[in-house]
């Protein structure tokens, strides 16, 4: 009497898996359903690019993370968000490189140089792909997004936006607002086989 539920979770699981690309925007949605074409661009983005460019001063990098935390602390104290239940977020749908938000400093889970070490390292050494290659890669969504995420809001006039922005050489671009707004994102992005070393266990687990 189990062979069937399980050949239909067979099914089910190569049915999802045939599309990873479909599978990782659902996902996207689902974690944050008021996500832009903009948003799911980033969250592709750094998947393939990690942070985005070389780190050549840490001790910048560090100053930022800093002040960042201290605007984070102070927006918690007066209750303006809450911190999210997921502190380790993988972006597109390979999964290079986690989000982590940043408080897994405020609760003492990572340290502040543990995390700007890993952070550093990553935009530094991680494994990223090429620019052709990732326009390439974008491509593919796109097209992903035009044929099975036509509800996403201002879709096209977005993708058009963001199209315009890829062709004149910029890569790395922000959140949306409406992101910005809902989500309050304060995160690093760590390459993932970093971050495990880090956290000593699969963050898949």
């Amino acid at each position: 009497m189990k062979i069937i539920p399980y050949l239909f979770a067979l099914v089910l699981a190569a049915s999802c898996g045939s599309n990873p690309i479909k599978e990782a925007v659902s996902e996207q949605l689902r974690l944050y359903p008021e996500s832009r074409a903009q948003d799911i661009y980033k969250s592709f983005c750094q998947d393939n690019l990690g942070p985005g460019h070389l780190i050549p001063n840490p001790d910048y990098a560090k100053a930022y993370l800093l002040e960042e935390l201290q605007t984070y602390r102070e927006d918690l104290d007066s209750m303006l968000y809450e911190k999210p239940s997921i502190r380790y977020v993988p972006v597109g749908d390979k999964n290079n490189f986690v989000r982590v938000d940043l408080s897994v400093i405020l609760d003492s889970l990572i340290t502040t140089e543990t995390l700007l070490d890993a952070f550093v390292r990553s935009a530094n050494e991680g494994n990223m792909t090429s620019e052709d290659k990732w326009k390439a890669k974008w491509a593919a969504v796109e097209k992903v997004l035009r044929k099975d995420f036509q509800s996403i809001p201002d879709l096209n006039m977005d993708l058009a936006a963001i199209d315009s922005l890829v062709a004149e050489g910029h890569l790395i671009l922000h959140h949306s607002r409406v992101f910005e707004k809902t989500y309050h994102p304060h995160y690093r992005i760590v390459a993932k086989d970093i971050l495990e070393k880090v956290l000593e266990h699969d963050i898949s687990d």
